[in-house]
């Protein structure tokens, strides 16, 4: 197994921004193989074989985490061990070859010092792994016990399987990949429908993890990617986006009454008092007026909604109050809306500390004023003075003062007070004092 810079390179930004990157192959090397080709064909389960692909995964494992820098969250035994293709990279397994297979895959991870990259199986291209290759593995207490993740695709129709609850073994479940495979429809229908299924996997089979395929197409078939075949941006994208962008890892999924039509879930960060909330209405004429009630773990602060509908795209608007613990919100037709929610605990911005400047009369002074805030999405930070000389100027936006003394100010020292403001819920300030002296 391996890949191309251009893809590690990829593995580097999306680790960067905080995403878990994982690995999948599509074939091993033609000499596994009983057809000696990489595309289609079935593995040869022997002990030799075993031992030796493991140890190139492993390797592979540990090669981009030395080399790069990226630490691979887990790697799947196989991409589709039951497609029947021949056209491109592929490989067909037995359920009794991935059971065989997995010890010597963990023992290699932890021999090339990547124990803690994971183990996942099936990949069946189908959600219910109608061919059961994953149940001979999770059925022998050892073998099972070295596996992380269950996963699966979902090319089972438009609407399919009927049934997506499925037996987890007390394994993560990840559903990681799926498409229409036809036509290109970019739309904001398209958009719901994709924010639907995401909707009924997390909420339904209780997934952990939901992959679509892939970012762009590579042909005329552009509903395979996020992106159209012309790598323009489609619905799907953004309304994909009010999920991943928001319900981060640690994150876990918190229950919700509903009795609208909307659909909604909620998500909860494990280590701060950050949620977000999901509603999707997917009517396609009418507006869905929806009130709130949080219980339990919040009673003050604001949400913010982040809006994919037809006319908008992943779009914020302004924060709404939380009042008594509840809020409401009209989720327009045909739309996806994220709450995110900041919570009472907003946190006041901190200003970098300016020393005392000295300057001659009529030189003009420019200095900038820089704070952080440590919410996310980022707050707005707004600049002022509380104290400054006559004839001073600050940029509210990016905190830059600008001053020049006149000469009557010759031998003085001038007090300048700064102070910038959230528009967090309530909003809170940082102030930074210092002087400007200017020379005799």
């Amino acid at each position: 197994p391996g890949g191309t810079t251009s893809e590690y390179g990829i593995m580097q930004q999306a680790q960067g921004l905080g995403a878990r990157v994982w690995s999948t192959p599509w074939s091993p090397a033609a000499n596994f193989k009983s057809n000696t080709n990489i595309n289609g064909g079935s593995f040869v389960g022997t002990s030799n074989n075993y031992y030796a692909y493991a140890s190139q995964m492993a390797g592979y494992a540990a090669t981009i985490k030395r080399n790069y820098g990226i630490h691979l969250y887990a790697i799947s035994i196989q991409n589709e061990p039951d497609a029947n293709v021949t056209t491109y990279e592929s490989c067909n397994w037995t359920a009794q070859q991935i059971h065989d297979f997995v010890p010597f895959l963990y023992n290699a991870l932890a021999a090339s010092n990547v124990a803690t990259t994971k183990i996942i199986l099936p990949e069946s291209q189908n959600w219910q792994d109608y061919s059961n290759l994953a149940v001979t593995a999770m059925t022998d207490p050892t073998v099972a016990a070295e596996v992380a993740i269950l996963a699966d695709h979902n090319y089972d129709g438009a609407n399919g399987p009927a049934v997506l609850t499925k037996t987890t073994y007390g394994k993560a479940l990840w559903e990681t990949e799926v498409s229409i495979l036809s036509g290109s429809d970019s739309s904001i229908t398209n958009g719901v429908y994709y924010a639907q299924r995401i909707f009924l996997f997390l909420t339904q089979a209780q997934v952990n993890a939901w992959h679509y395929w892939w970012l762009v197409s590579l042909d005329s078939t552009g509903n395979e990617g996020l992106l159209d075949n012309n790598a323009a941006l489609t619905k799907r994208l953004f309304t994909l986006g009010n999920y991943s962008r928001f319900v981060r890892p640690n994150y876990y999924r918190i229950g919700v009454s509903n009795t609208s039509a909307a659909l909604i879930s909620a998500y909860k960060d494990s280590a701060s008092p950050n949620f977000a909330i999901v509603a999707v209405n997917t009517n396609a004429t009418a507006d869905q007026p929806q009130t709130f009630i949080l219980t339990n773990f919040i009673t003050t602060g604001s949400v913010v909604p982040w809006i994919t509908s037809a006319a908008m795209s992943l779009s914020n608007q302004p924060p709404l109050a939380v009042n008594g613990s509840s809020f409401a919100y009209t989720l327009p037709s045909l739309s996806v809306v994220t709450f995110v929610g900041q919570a009472s605990t907003n946190t006041a911005p901190v200003l970098a500390p300016v020393a005392d400047q000295t300057i001659n009369a009529g030189v003009i002074l420019i200095l900038t004023n820089k704070a952080t805030d440590a919410e996310s999405p980022p707050q707005t930070l707004t600049f002022s003075l509380l104290a400054a000389p006559s004839n001073t100027t600050l940029d509210s936006a990016n905190g830059v003062f600008t001053w020049r003394p006149p000469v009557a100010r010759a031998g003085t020292t001038n007090p300048v007070t700064v102070i910038v403001t959230d528009n967090g819920l309530p909003p809170l300030s940082a102030t930074n004092s210092f002087n400007v002296i200017v020379n005799p």
